[in-house]
């Protein structure tokens, strides 16, 4: 029995070769939602149509030939392992490479309601990570304070409506995508509304941040309309 025949063989034996069926078209229509109207939640759904697809197939087979599964768990614990150790690095190095907001924008912390912390680092740097947001001494000192606030309010929209990265990470590794999830198209449009959209554009472009000008004529037609 050839790797065809034994995998039809293995999935008519469970009895659930039309439901699987159903369900790679679903996943399918989820990437093709994805693609065309860039819908990171259709995104996540396919990924999480195909890992349950991928781990459902290999439950069911029995065949000796399936020895990528063993490739397949192989790649899955290999990212896992790497993505814990950068977790850690970066819990190590945050713990000591901050310094809390200077007074003169600590009403920016306050009017958000979220805990911001500065990083000693002359690099272009601004995220979130375990409920904190972290900018850079670099950015700072780069922009005046109403764009400060646009660069917080993008960080903001992360925060509290992003998914989590680990987890977002892990479903592209187990869906074998390696797609993560992207929203910041939709975290530009919540600083523009909070801030202002000349204000996020100034920062942008002082921060010569990569695909600036394309995130700004996105921008721009949302403005117009």
């Amino acid at each position: 029995m050839n790797g065809i025949e034994c995998f039809i063989f293995c999935i008519q034996k469970t009895g659930l070769l039309y439901p699987l069926i159903g369900l790679i078209a679903l996943t399918f229509i989820f990437l093709f939602m994805f693609y065309k109207m860039r819908n990171n939640e259709s995104l996540l759904a396919s990924q999480f149509s195909m890992t349950f697809i991928i781990s459902f197939n290999l439950l069911s087979m029995n065949c000796d030939m399936f020895n990528w599964v063993w490739i397949y768990l192989g790649i899955i614990l290999i990212g896992t392992i790497l993505m814990s150790i950068v977790r850690i690095y970066l819990d190590l190095k945050l713990d000591k490479d901050f310094f809390r907001l200077p007074p003169h924008l600590s009403e920016i912390e306050h009017h958000w309601k979220v805990d911001i912390r500065i990083l000693d680092t002359q690099r272009i740097k601004a995220f979130t990570y375990k409920n904190k947001i972290y900018l850079s001494v670099g950015l700072l000192e780069r922009l005046e304070k109403d764009e400060i606030k646009s660069v917080v309010a993008h960080e903001v929209y992360h925060l509290h409506h992003s998914p989590n990265k680990f987890l977002s990470s892990l479903l592209a590794i187990t869906s074998m995508t390696f797609l993560r999830f992207n929203d910041q198209h939709r975290a530009d449009r919540y600083a523009v509304k909070k801030s202002g959209f000349e204000n996020l554009v100034n920062a942008f472009r002082k921060l010569q941040i990569k695909d600036a000008e394309k995130r700004i004529k996105k921008l721009s037609s949302i403005v117009i309309d």
